[in-house]
């Protein structure tokens, strides 16, 4: 049995929730991710923006002054370390998530993506 910590990627990009929608646009399309992790002044994992929260954001005329705090989703998925790979297959097919975050003591240590399971599998079976 495979576990997060064995294919969870230990270097992620993350933003401050303080940082302006325009410097995570950016920073969304040159690293080519689908999502960022908001972090507070502590550590801690606050909130997550999509491009999705960012075209809805879009919509909005006082776009050009928004923050993270402004967009990003709190009802935040994450995983654990210790979880095991089956456990969070599940929640990739049951969820359109392409990648989450993983925590320890409410820090975010880690990102686990759809690839990273089957990168995993890929070297195990073939």
């Amino acid at each position: 049995m495979a576990y997060v910590r064995e294919v969870m990627k230990k270097s992620f990009i993350s933003a401050k929730i303080n940082d302006n929608v325009q410097q995570i646009s950016r920073e969304l399309t040159k690293s080519k991710i689908s999502n960022i992790p908001i972090i507070n002044n502590k550590g801690e994992l606050v909130g997550i923006v999509s491009e999705q929260d960012i075209i809805k954001a879009m919509e909005s005329e006082k776009f050009m002054k928004m923050t993270a705090k402004d967009i990003m989703t709190t009802d935040i998925l994450s995983v654990k370390e210790e979880d095991c790979l089956e456990y969070v297959s599940k929640i990739f097919t049951e969820h359109t998530y392409r990648r989450l975050p993983v925590i320890r003591n409410k820090k975010i240590v880690g990102i686990i993506e759809r690839k990273d399971i089957i990168n995993n599998f890929m070297t195990h079976y073939y």
